[in-house]
């Protein structure tokens, strides 16, 4: 079995952070406006009216419903690009009735849930391609294999096959993995893992994720769980290479020998659990859904999850956990506290997870491997600490990896 190498982590901008408290803020208005676009003050349906939330009633439940500016401090929400200058110079002193929308979102003649999904995918198709150009910015050797992750966006061509094709790599393998959700990042590195043991000349694998969130925020639907889904998820890019490690040592053109060793990994789907988190297509945007039951999973669950991925290389949880540091996915502020208690850990042993969902947001696949950047760069976690990596996603799926630090 070959020793892989995880390296060059490479996070992408395509837009600006912006600030939590006026996502929050601009959420109301636009809710306000899907909940009266094309109703008269009272609609009567099955002989009962239905009268659409006032302002104030929005702006309540937003309030006490959406995830707070001291867990999340910024996110990237590209479909907001061009209200930009709203949201930070004017939104304060404007009216719900009187604002900036965006032209994206704008609805056809008797359609009152914005636009369909082949729009919002030919958005996903157009600004996708500027990941692939930054991450390869600076990299001209093809890769023999690339492999593609995203669950809010699909083409196909696909954005990573015209990547390679713009380059003409016309010997690099693309690979997709799609619509696994935030626990997309592990199956890929499995794949990417895969494809350098069975290769002969142990060429390089990269893995890029595409996650255009912001393509599927259902402003239609006023409720408690898509109140918290809209100021949760943001969207996320990054890229990343794996190497067969005695490859990776002799190339001298990698000039720091920084990144994480696979140790093992492993993944179950939690029994019982299939309808407790969803990722569905729709007609107007993907759809989620995720039960209060979830955090009983993990909860239940993690520990022995934990205890079995370790296990597969002799390595002890219990006995070796306070000398380790986690990559726990942040699926809400709350997760990561659930689990780091459920382990019996410290909350600094988890700290980069915590970091990442307050300066980025939940970014779903490319989250994970955010953190595994920072912890990669991060001098006060020395060579040789053993990384436990873990995430969860429609199944209810939970996945891992024991990775260690070089």
């Amino acid at each position: 079995m070959k020793s892989i190498i995880i390296s060059n982590f490479k996070p992408v901008l395509v837009g600006k952070l912006i600030d939590q408290e006026k996502l929050n803020q601009y959420t109301k208005f636009l809710y306000h406006h899907f909940q009266h676009l094309g109703k008269s003050c009272e609609t009567l349906i099955d002989k009962v009216k239905i009268v659409p939330s006032s302002f104030e009633e929005i702006s309540n439940q937003v309030d006490k419903y959406s995830v707070s500016s001291e867990n999340i401090n910024k996110r990237q929400i590209l479909i907001f690009e061009e209200v930009e200058d709203f949201l930070e110079n004017k939104m304060a002193a404007t009216s719900p009735i009187d604002y900036d929308f965006p032209s994206n979102l704008a609805t056809k003649t008797g359609d009152t849930f914005g636009p369909k999904i082949g729009v919002r995918m030919e958005w996903f198709k157009n600004k996708m391609g500027y990941v692939f150009d930054e991450f390869y910015s600076d990299i001209d050797k093809a890769p023999e294999n690339l492999v593609h992750v995203t669950c809010s966006g699909y083409s196909s061509p696909s954005v990573a096959q015209q990547a390679a094709i713009s380059r003409e790599w016309e010997t690099t393998q693309v690979t997709h993995s799609y619509q696994m959700g935030c626990y997309g990042a592990f199956p890929a590195i499995r794949t990417a893992s895969s494809l350098i043991s069975g290769s002969t000349t142990n060429g390089r694998a990269d893995v890029v994720h595409t996650e255009l969130l912001s393509a599927h925020l259902n402003l239609t639907e006023f409720s408690i769980a898509n109140t918290m889904i809209c100021s949760l998820f943001a969207d996320g890019f990054i890229g990343y290479s794996l190497y067969e490690e005695d490859s990776f040592m002799n190339d001298e053109t990698i000039l720091e020998k920084k990144g994480l060793r696979i140790l093992a990994s492993h993944e179950v789907i939690i029994p019982d659990s299939l309808e407790d988190m969803s990722w569905e297509i729709g007609e107007y945007n993907f759809l989620m859904t995720l039960s209060k039951r979830v955090p009983v999973f993990i909860r239940k669950n993690i520990k022995g999850f934990l205890s079995t991925l370790c296990a597969k290389v002799g390595v002890d949880l219990e006995a070796e956990k306070s000398k380790m540091h986690f990559a726990i996915h942040p699926g809400g502020p709350k997760i990561i506290d659930y689990v780091v208690d459920a382990i019996g850990i410290t909350k600094e042993q988890a700290s980069w997870s915590y970091d990442i969902l307050y300066r980025h947001g939940n970014m779903s696949s490319a989250t994970v491997p955010h953190i595994f950047n920072e912890i990669v760069n991060d001098s006060n976690i020395p060579a040789g600490t053993k990384i436990v990596a873990m995430a969860f996603g429609p199944g209810l799926t939970a996945t891992g990896l024991l990775l260690e630090k070089i």
